[in-house]
């Protein structure tokens, strides 16, 4: 109870710690050790109350005893034991740490322990001075070895907190500790540090604030320093840690933020003032700014803090109106002055000692006016609290000034002794100051005198920086052969004792004072919490920000010393530092500094550097590999620099044993080795820097061979697998960066810095100097070449830690390993970049062996590396090759097990494709043929019909990884189609065969062997997983999951722009590609639902076909034929025959004799796949598409029956054809059978490939009215012939297949087919109409003829006539009635460069004459254009812009008026030869609208074969083409029989006419059937279609006749009778109207020979005189024909047999 009075503390607070202070300044030493020894237990035992006086003995006494320089070895020796005992305990270490540096109030004492310290240790790295003696220089040796020992002893102790293991070395013999003890003869045994465990781990009572009884006491002498029990965790929450660090914390940012606003203060004091304000260091009021001031006097500049208060009485520091003083505004300088003054204390003090405490806190400034100010202040605070001093302010003012005056002359070295002022002259100068002029007394004046002159007025800055001068001079002094002072007086040793002992006194008084300052008389012992030692927060919990505090001037000091060092002890001592500080950081979470100490610590092993190792290194290197074992757990990114060791380690050691480096074998072949040089090879050679660096590294691995076992470097690779995820992922990244460094060359920058890189420590990725594979850059080997050390250690460490991880952590480990085998693998140098590929061959096999479950992708991520290696597109071909024969190698050797590696494998295979070179495509679509082949049977297994439950569950959850993988191998042979622009061109052999694929992997999709995914459909991403078509249902979304990527691919190879020509053949991957897709719908295509059909159309073939004819650039798009009837484009291909059925016997032979060879598969080809190679192989000989024969081909030495086709790079030429005759096929084969949603949904689809071949456009996009417009897409004359002949197939098609359909679906499907047809023929007809007026319109603007309104060639609008009937405009005139019958627009020149123009009515008279007569307003009068030849810039809506001329007018609008021509006869042609069956269907309603169509183009045909605008614009055209030179012209007339053959076959007439008559054909035999033939319909009918066409048959019937006999009467004569439809010319006009209705004409009398006796008698008085006529016309066909028509039917009129 006694021990824990108050009492009993007050006394050892007062009385007894102030003789421990005196004891422990003692001389004697054990004297001062007894002392220390007692302080120790008090601090130990009574901690809690002893917080100020341990502060002041720490402080003031043992740290300023290790700072003095006049300290004594012994004085020093006994701090450093007190230190260490301090220092060595967790508990008490952190304590200090706590209530003082965490403390606001408190001096930062762990701190300022930690830089003692440090400062001592560093000592034995300066140079001793030239006359210190041995033994002085081995005290500071041990002193600075103590000093690093206590050092590490913190670090011990942080350790001990933590629980980590820690050495029980310290006080071995040869430590600094233990000779210092026998240097003093101290015992420490007892008593220096109490046991602070009442038992084993447990923390004393006194933590608990109770100081402990005598036995308790006693018990604690026992106890021993660096005890490696750790104390137990106090029972405190963390909150309580947490506070107080975070106080720490806030302490130190606050004094770092109080650092910077003095570097602001020191640059301006406004500016400095405003930081403080604004951090909270000070508000803005002036009290409490001169209060600061004076609390910071020792910390702010004492110059600026005087600028401050001197500053004028106005002044301001916040600028504004009505702002108070006190808060910046006028007069705050002068009020913080006031305020400042204020609160000195100057009651009792002598007048020089109060101006002296006065001007201790700033420096006085420069200016008089501020002196005045402050002077002024401080005489008025000083008199009104010496009132008996003086009696007035202004005596102290004055005398204040004189006082200051003379301190500057009687100490200033400027002013030579003799002038300096005397004692009279102070006496002199200050006379009359007093009151009333008086006198101050004169022993007053002597005493200030004598005192200025003994202890002048001096900053506490001015005599520090004086004492550092006078050092310097001493140790200059000392530094000479003699020692001055010595020779003359005392010697050093006695003046530092001296000092010391000033040092000593002061130390003393100031030490005193604060423990006088602390508590009087009478105060109780009890303190206050604030004064008291804090114990309840763990050691643990602030081992982190101590050693954050501590660490850099320990990293500092420790690597000072070690590179200085060659003292074997000093070397151990430094590198356990080095160790515990690692251990702490890392444990501790602290990478910065972790990484700095390993950093360091590297650097001392001289690994990779051209310096001799000696002990420090080899031993750094040891201590190096020790940490990488014991605390690889946590040394994070610290890796690096072990690994950087451990490489430099093996290549020493392959020096040191005789053996070449990685260098030597790792040469690139094609470089050429080096020739030595001049210098080497003369006479006198010098030894060269190589063999000399050779040399060092030799002697080097010699050393390091004999020190560094093998097994230690060993273990830190077997150890990886006790390491943890996120341990072993740092392991192997800084593994993966040394070894990037190793393959660059640049190894040994990473350890010394001497590299390119100059980079130390953990290597940054972003500075990596391997190949990356996004930027393509090739690596760059440095001077040392590669290695691959480090490499072949990333695959051990690979091996070690496969088959003991879990693969999700596997994964992530791989990762990073992977990417650098990639980059290896790209690397420039093909040795490096083998070894690579083949460590990472060796690695996946053994991976692979171990099989993947289900939903994981493993194999996936493993296999990653081939993938990216072949993705760089600067790999060597040699290594993209050794990539494929490894994936070849697992697909043979692994396929069993393989599951989600399929995908990467089917990805290099997919850029095998796209390779520049041919023999990397060939060896990738061989790779691919025989997984097809051989192991098809394991990518594609058939379900087990035996399976359970179960089994049948998880093979559902497997089908969507499976549907991936068949998705990618697809991907992979289409890969060989190739389809767009690319840097070299595949083998067209090779894309041939991946059609083949394709066919493969239909036949396993209908077989079922592949099952479409359960869940997953997508439609935006056509890279991801799931993409299918939008539209459709769920089920049928998934099932075109597995088609669309056939299907999309093939749609892309009929669209190819690439050229396939190969033997003759042209456009092979374009039409293998219709092939194979023509035969995967026409075989499967029933498995489709309607929706499906309509997708697969929509999104694929349709959009391909149309882009394919689009992109068509070949002069096959520009050719246009003389005539509709005549065509220039017979080389078309041909449509192909509908393939054979699987069991045809042709097509069964093809398939066994293909798999006759050796070579070929033993697996069966299956229905398409044999449909596909069937038509392969007579597409390459020419074979008429007969697939019933294509095994013929197979026979050796068959000859190709093709010849070179005229245009093989011409999709429309070769591909067109066949690609609308597959639409063509699917419409008779597929849509027919799909009832009214075929005919609804599917056949319009197909339709609008007609439709844009025909017309360029749909018929939905516009309408009837509109104008044409020659920016859309206008289809060529090949393209039109193509759609006309396929819409013409169709109805062939339809017509064999109407056994198989109902009656409403005939009915139903012939609307829809005539409906198409004359929706296409009235389109197609109105787009002539306006292409015809847009012709004449540019004619009439190039000639500089005004337009008029309306259509040329037609009447005008107060007398239109319209043109889709037959009624004429009448009109009167003089010579009688008449009719308009024709309008033609005409021009002359009148006069020089004068013109008019006008409209010229053609008016039949009822007489029989015919009348010219001007249109009434039609008149114009205009001038030629200056120029010959008139340009004339289109701007009418929907024309694009460019020059015309007379030249070229008509060459964007003849070749497309030909075309619609062409049109429209191709279309009027098939309605004629599909007439016959179908008209009986038709309704009355589809038959009005198809006749109302073919009328439509009669009439505008007609127009324009007599319009004699167009007619001139033909010809133009025509000369135009022939060419300037008469020679061309004599050819062209000599080719042509004469101007009239061109007139006929060049002439628009002719052109027109055809079509006109064409159209005319098809409406008589339409008539004529409803009229005569309409019986033979199965399905009756209700209309009256024979009351409905007898007229209007007879109408056609009298019109064509009469204008036939007409033209006959008239131009007869010029026909040849021998060659009745080919003109000759001879002379005058041919007679192409006689010409072209010939056949119409033919026709008409066959119509006439049909009906039966009663319709021919009904109207026989219009048909006898006309058969009359006929008679003498010049064709004896006509003429036969009427001759038969007497016969048949007048004959029996008149009574004649038959």
């Amino acid at each position: 109870a006694f021990c824990t009075g108050e009492k009993f503390i007050y006394a050892i607070q007062n009385y007894l710690c102030v003789s421990l202070l005196k004891c422990c300044m003692s001389n004697n030493t054990q004297v001062a050790f007894l002392a220390q020894k007692i302080f120790l237990v008090l601090v130990w035992k009574f901690k809690k109350h002893l917080k100020s006086e341990i502060e002041v003995f720490v402080a003031n006494i043992f740290l300023r005893v290790l700072e003095s320089p006049n300290s004594s070895f012994e004085q020093k020796a006994l701090v450093l034991e007190a230190l260490r005992a301090l220092c060595s305990d967790p508990s008490l270490l952190t304590q200090i740490f706590l209530n003082y540096d965490c403390d606001a109030d408190a001096s930062n004492l762990y701190n300022e322990i930690v830089i003692n310290l440090t400062k001592l240790a560093a000592k034995s790295t300066a140079t001793p001075p030239k006359n210190a003696t041995i033994k002085e220089i081995e005290n500071e040796l041990e002193l600075s070895l103590a000093g690093v020992e206590v050092l590490t002893n913190i670090l011990r102790a942080f350790l001990k907190a933590l629980g980590l293991p820690v050495n029980d070395d310290e006080d071995n013999e040869d430590s600094a500790a233990t000779r210092l003890r026998k240097h003093l003869q101290i015992d420490v045994g007892l008593a220096v540090t109490p046991k602070s465990e009442a038992k084993k781990g447990s923390v004393d009572s006194s933590f608990h604030g109770s100081v402990g009884d005598e036995s308790s006491v006693a018990s604690s002498n026992k106890s021993e320093i660096g005890s490696n029990q750790v104390p137990e965790k106090i029972n405190v929450s963390d909150d309580a840690t947490g506070k107080i660090v975070t106080d720490f914390e806030k302490k130190r940012t606050a004094e770092r933020n109080f650092e910077y606003g003095m570097v602001k203060w020191n640059l301006s004091i406004k500016s400095g003032l405003k930081y403080f304000i604004d951090n909270g260091f000070v508000k803005l009021d002036a009290l409490e700014i001169a209060k600061f001031f004076l609390q910071n006097k020792d910390k702010l500049d004492k110059t600026q803090t005087g600028e401050f208060l001197g500053r004028e009485p106005d002044a301001a520091f916040v600028k504004g109106d009505g702002v108070d003083a006190d808060k910046g505004g006028e007069g705050f300088y002068i009020r913080v002055l006031h305020h400042y003054v204020d609160a000195l204390n100057f009651t009792g003090i002598q007048f020089d000692d109060a101006i002296r405490l006065f001007l201790s806190g700033f420096r006085l400034p420069g200016e008089a006016q501020k002196i005045d100010r402050i002077m002024e202040k401080f005489a008025e605070r000083f008199t009104r609290q010496n009132l008996d001093v003086f009696p007035s302010a202004d005596t102290a003012f004055i005398l204040g000034f004189s006082v200051i005056m003379l301190n500057t002359d009687l100490h200033n070295p400027n002013i030579k002794p003799e002038k300096k002022m005397t004692l009279e002259s102070f006496i002199r100068n200050n006379r009359g100051i007093s009151v009333d002029g008086g006198d101050l007394p004169e022993e007053f004046l002597t005493g200030i005198f004598n005192r200025i002159k003994s202890n002048p007025f001096s900053l506490k800055e001015d005599d520090q920086a004086r004492e550092r001068e006078k050092a310097t001079k001493e140790m200059f002094e000392s530094s000479l052969f003699f020692e001055g002072p010595a020779f003359f007086g005392k010697s050093a040793e006695e003046r530092k004792r001296d000092k010391f002992k000033k040092e000593r006194e002061e130390m003393m008084g100031a030490t005193e004072k604060l423990f006088r300052k602390k508590t009087g008389k009478g105060s109780k012992a009890v303190m206050a919490p604030s004064t008291q030692l804090t114990d309840s927060v763990s050691p643990a919990g602030v081992v982190k920000p101590m050693f954050d505090e501590s660490w850099g001037p320990l990293i500092g000091t420790l690597s000072q010393v070690l590179e200085c060092s060659e003292d074997e002890r000093i070397i151990a001592a430094c590198l356990n530092g080095f160790v515990y500080a690692v251990r702490v950081a890392a444990h501790s979470g602290m990478s910065l500094a972790r990484d700095t100490f390993m950093n360091s610590l590297a650097k001392f092993t001289f690994l990779g550097s051209l310096k001799e190792m000696k002990h420090k290194n080899i031993e750094s290197i040891r201590t190096l590999l020790s940490i990488a074992v014991i605390d690889g757990e946590y040394l994070g990114e610290s890796w690096g620099p072990v690994l950087q060791c451990i490489s430099q380690l093996a290549r020493l050691r392959l020096f040191a044993s005789g053996l070449d480096t990685d260098e030597k074998f790792l040469v690139d072949k094609d470089k050429d080795a080096e020739t030595p040089s001049a210098a080497d090879t003369g006479m006198f050679r010098q030894t060269p820097k190589a063999e000399v660096s050779r040399e060092m590294e030799e002697n080097n691995g010699r050393a390091v061979l004999a020190a560094v076992s093998e097994v230690l470097i060993d273990k830190v690779f077997s150890s990886t697998v006790s390491l943890s995820a996120r341990s072993i992922a740092h392991f192997i990244e800084q593994l993966v960066e040394v070894s990037a460094m190793e393959i660059s060359g640049d190894s040994k920058r990473g350890v010394t810095g001497v590299g390119r890189g100059n980079t130390v420590g953990p290597v940054s990725k972003s500075k990596r100097n391997l190949n990356d594979s996004s930027s393509g850059k090739s690596s760059v080997h440095g001077e040392d070449g590669p290695r691959i050390f480090s490499l072949q250690r990333l695959v051990e460490v690979a091996d070690y830690n496969m088959d003991v991880r879990p693969r999700l952590a596997w994964a992530q480990v791989w990762e990073i390993m992977a990417d650098h085998f990639a980059k290896v693998g790209c690397d420039q140098n093909a040795m490096v970049s083998m070894f690579a590929i083949d460590a990472l061959r060796q690695l996946s096999f053994k991976f692979l062996e171990k099989p993947e479950l289900s939903e994981f992708n493993f194999q996936r991520i493993f296999l990653r590396p081939f993938l990216q290696i072949m993705e760089n597109n600067r790999t060597r071909e040699e290594i993209r090759e050794l990539v494929l024969r490894c994936v070849d190698n697992m697909i043979r050797s692994m396929s069993h097990n393989l599951r989600s590696g399929w995908k990467i494998f089917f990805s290099v295979l997919t850029l095998s494709a796209s390779d520049r070179s041919e023999r990397i495509n060939t060896l990738g679509l061989a790779i691919l043929q025989r997984l097809l082949d051989e192991h098809l049977h394991q990518l594609c297994r058939l379900p087990d019909s035996n399976e359970n439950e179960a089994e049948e569950v998880l093979d559902a959850r497997n089908r969507n990884a499976n549907v991936e993988d068949f998705v990618g191998l697809c991907r992979a042979s289409l890969s060989f189609v190739q389809t767009g622009e690319s840097d070299s061109i595949l083998p067209i052999g090779l894309s041939m065969r991946a059609l083949c694929h394709t066919a493969c992997y239909a036949d396993l999709l209908a077989e079922q062997r592949v099952l479409p995914p359960v869940s997953g459909a997508q439609t935006t991403d056509a890279h991801a997983a799931g993409y299918t078509y939008e539209g459709l249902s769920e089920k049928e979304a998934l099932e075109m999951v597995l088609w669309r990527p056939i299907i999309d691919g093939l749609a892309d190879g009929i669209c190819s722009s690439l050229p396939s020509s190969a033997g003759g053949v042209g456009c092979l991957v374009q039409r293998g590609s219709v092939l194979t897709l023509r035969a995967i719908l026409l075989r499967y295509g029933d498995a489709f639902s309607t929706n499906q059909w309509e997708a697969i159309l929509k999104h694929a073939i349709v959009p391909a076909i149309k882009k394919g004819a689009k992109n068509d650039g070949t002069a096959v798009v520009t050719i246009t034929s003389e005539s509709p009837a005549v065509t220039s484009l017979d080389f078309l291909a041909d449509p192909l025959h509908l393939p054979p059925s699987p069991d045809d016997e042709g097509l069964l032979q093809f398939a066994s004799e293909s798999q006759s060879d050796d070579s070929s598969p033993s697996r069966p080809l299956g229905k398409v796949e044999l449909l596909v190679e069937a038509s392969f192989a007579d597409l390459r000989h020419g074979g008429d598409g007969n697939l019933s024969r294509a095994h013929v081909y197979l026979k050796k030495n068959v000859a190709k029956q093709r010849s070179t086709e005229p245009f093989p790079d011409s999709w429309v030429a070769t591909t067109a054809p066949i690609a609308m005759g597959m639409l063509t096929d699917i419409a008779g084969e597929i849509v027919l059978k799909m009832g009214a949603e075929g005919r609804n949904v599917i056949w319009p689809i197909i339709f609008e490939v007609c439709e844009m071949w025909l017309i360029g456009r749909s018929l939905g996009q516009s309408d009837a009215n509109e104008t044409f417009d020659d920016e859309l897409w206008h289809p060529c004359e090949a393209l039109v012939r193509v759609a006309c002949s396929e819409i013409g197939r169709f109805p062939q098609r339809f017509l064999a297949s109407l056994a198989n359909l109902s009656n409403d679906d005939v009915v139903e499907w012939t609307a829809t087919i005539f409906t198409c047809f004359s929706g296409l023929l009235s389109t197609s007809v109105v787009m002539e109409r306006a292409i015809e007026e847009q012709l004449v319109k540019a004619k009439l603007q190039v000639y500089g003829i005004p337009s008029e309104e309306g259509v040329a060639g037609a009447p005008s609008n107060d007398e239109s006539v319209n043109g889709d009937s037959d009624v004429e405009v009448i009109v009167y005139t003089p010579y009688g009635k008449g009719r308009i019958v024709e309008r033609r627009r005409d021009s002359r020149e009148y006069s020089k460069g004068k013109f008019i123009s006008l409209i010229m009515n053609v008016i039949k008279l009822d007489s029989g004459a015919t009348l010219y007569r001007p249109a009434h307003g039609s008149i114009k009068h205009y001038e030629a254009p200056k120029t010959e030849k008139k340009t004339v810039e289109k701007t009418e809506a929907g024309s694009q812009s460019q020059n015309m001329t007379r030249d070229n007018y008509w060459e964007q609008f003849i070749p497309l008026l030909k075309i619609r021509c062409v049109a429209a006869h191709c279309l009027q042609q098939s309605l004629y030869r599909m007439s016959d069956e179908l008209i009986p269907f038709a309704s009355k309603d589809v038959v009005e609208v198809l006749l109302k169509s073919l009328n439509k183009s009669r009439i505008v045909s007609g127009e324009a074969s007599q319009n004699s605008d167009l007619s001139h614009t033909f010809q133009e055209a025509m000369f135009s083409q022939w060419g300037d030179g008469v020679e061309e012209v004599e050819e062209a007339l000599s080719n042509t029989h004469g101007l009239g053959a061109v007139a006929t076959r060049s002439g628009s007439e002719m052109f027109f006419l055809t079509q006109e008559a064409g159209a005319t054909k098809v409406i008589i035999h339409m008539l004529a059937l409803l009229y005569c033939r309409y019986d033979a319909n199965p399905i009756k009918s209700v209309w009256d279609h024979e009351s409905y066409a007898e007229t209007l048959l007879l109408e056609r019937i009298t019109e064509v006749l009469s204008k036939f006999l007409d033209s006959e009467k008239k131009d007869g004569h010029l026909i040849d009778p021998n060659v009745w439809r080919n003109a000759s010319e001879s002379g005058g006009k041919v007679a192409v109207y006689c010409t072209s209705f010939a056949g119409v004409v033919v026709n008409i009398l066959q119509v006439m020979l049909s009906m039966d006796s009663e319709k021919f008698g009904k109207h026989k008085l219009s048909f006898f005189p006309v058969l009359c006529s006929l008679v003498r016309v010049q064709s004896d066909e006509i003429r036969n024909l009427v001759s038969e028509t007497f016969v048949k039917q007048i004959g029996p009129m008149i009574g004649l047999p038959v």
